[in-house]
């Protein structure tokens, strides 16, 4: 990604994680005593459209191998919440699991805008080809490398002692 796309991507990955956020406060209206108007459900039918739309844009935009952030798990639960009274309806366990199911979401999400903050300010992952090798490296490892030349010198040292008889 250009610095261009991290910005944009940033931006939208943001704006999520605030409408995710929001989500929450008509989910705990919806399991509070408070009453439900139908304004409140206007506003939630909003809300879980702009988050629908915004999840789909971010899944366009980002490799999710990169940036797992729960996407079909984030549009299930909102298929799943009809409306804030449908919160209500839901036995208390199952209120339970739905919350805790937001909660990974939001860990998710969060992650997903901390690495693109990341990237924003000018850090470049490097691509893993196998494991313990970095594209762009110089083959094997230091360590690896400096053990190889002991070994060498060592088994060559020998060799020459011999040659010179000075080893039986």
């Amino acid at each position: 990604m250009n610095p261009r796309e991290i910005q944009d991507n940033l931006e939208l990955a943001e704006t999520l994680l605030a409408q995710w956020l929001r989500f929450r406060q008509f989910y705990y209206k919806g399991i509070s005593p408070e009453p439900i108007t139908p304004d409140d459900e206007t506003q939630f039918l909003e809300a879980t459209s702009g988050i629908a739309q915004n999840i789909r844009k971010l899944g366009q935009r980002i490799d999710d191998k990169k940036f797992p952030f729960r996407k079909e798990e984030i549009s299930s639960q909102l298929k799943g919440a009809i409306s804030i009274s449908h919160f209500r309806a839901m036995p208390e366990n199952d209120q339970k699991v739905y919350y805790r199911e937001w909660h990974k979401s939001l860990v998710y999400l969060s992650r997903t805008v901390g690495a693109l903050k990341f990237q924003n300010e000018g850090y470049r992952p490097v691509e893993k080809l196998a494991k313990g090798r970095k594209r762009g490296g110089k083959g094997m490892p230091a360590g690896v490398l400096i053990a190889i030349v002991v070994l060498v010198l060592l088994g060559g040292g020998a060799a020459l002692a011999m040659f010179l008889g000075l080893i039986g």
